[in-house]
């Protein structure tokens, strides 16, 4: 057999084998959710909507020290502390727990990057953005911003309060596309024209420094999380995989899942979608 030969049957093996290693996208749902909950989305409700769904791997919000070998670490009397009030653990987290002593096939994973005490992040996030927004409020009020800041910030602040109105909603509600949609201009918009006025005003500048870092770590936490559920997705084919996220990166991780280059290992499904069994059923 001939050099030339050999190499197109070497080139017709590789194709070969190629077409038969193609996996089975995965079928996709990226659920925004609302993590200390409402009226309308607690655990029963989520439960119930990760039931319809039947996912086989549920991706979660937190990192490899809460979530090892496709279940949640056991932590002795998180249960009573949660039912005595103590302990506020996220309502995905509760539920999807509970899915999973329901079915011990599913495996639970973590998605997000590591924060060095998380705990203490999270509440000195929360404690900036309240003082930071009041501030903001406060200068727009008493007429300190320029006639061209107090158009932007108008806009951007009617904006974030329409979404604001829509946070104790049902979890249908809070996953339609229009409000992603809204999210992903406040977010341009944060990173924009509020820190452009966080920059130029005298009562702002305590939380310059922050806001930076702020928005920055916010980009680098949304690509940490992707290459994480892209990860999941080259492990697996044919698989419904469930992304359970709070609300406010459900856009940039479906960006994500939409690239062409991804087409081959997701099939990103609306949650109407989701509710379909996939055909073989």
């Amino acid at each position: 057999m001939t050099i030339k030969k050999n190499i197109t049957l070497i080139f017709s093996l590789l194709i070969c084998s190629y077409c038969i290693s193609q996996p089975t996208p995965n079928r996709v749902i990226v659920l925004g959710t609302k993590h200390n909950g409402n009226k309308q989305l607690n655990v029963k409700s989520l439960l119930s909507i990760i039931k319809k769904i039947n996912p086989d791997i549920i991706l979660l919000e937190f990192d490899s020290t809460i979530i090892k070998d496709c279940k949640i670490m056991p932590v002795w009397g998180v249960k009573t502390a949660e039912f005595l009030g103590i302990w506020h653990n996220p309502v995905e987290y509760r539920a999807a727990r509970k899915y999973k002593e329901q079915k011990k096939s599913v495996c639970l994973a973590p998605f997000d990057i590591y924060i060095p005490n998380r705990k203490n992040y999270i509440a000195y996030t929360s404690t900036m953005e309240k003082l930071h927004q009041e501030t903001l409020n406060k200068l727009f009020v008493e007429h300190i911003f320029s006639n061209t800041d107090t158009d932007q910030f108008s806009m951007y602040s009617n904006l974030n309060n329409a979404f604001l109105s829509y946070l104790d909603s049902r979890i249908e509600v809070l996953n339609r596309s229009s409000l992603s949609d809204t999210i992903q201009q406040i977010i341009m918009l944060e990173k924009t024209i509020v820190k452009h006025i966080t920059q130029q005003y005298n009562e702002l500048q305590p939380f310059g420094n922050w806001y930076n870092s702020h928005t920055n770590f916010w980009e680098e936490r949304n690509i940490g999380m992707c290459n994480k559920i892209a990860l999941e997705l080259y492990a697996n084919s044919g698989r419904t995989i469930l992304v359970l996220t709070g609300l406010m990166h459900k856009y940039a991780l479906e960006n994500f899942l939409r690239k062409k280059e991804m087409a081959n290992l997701c099939q990103l499904l609306t949650l109407e979608e989701a509710f379909i069994p996939p055909p073989n059923f």
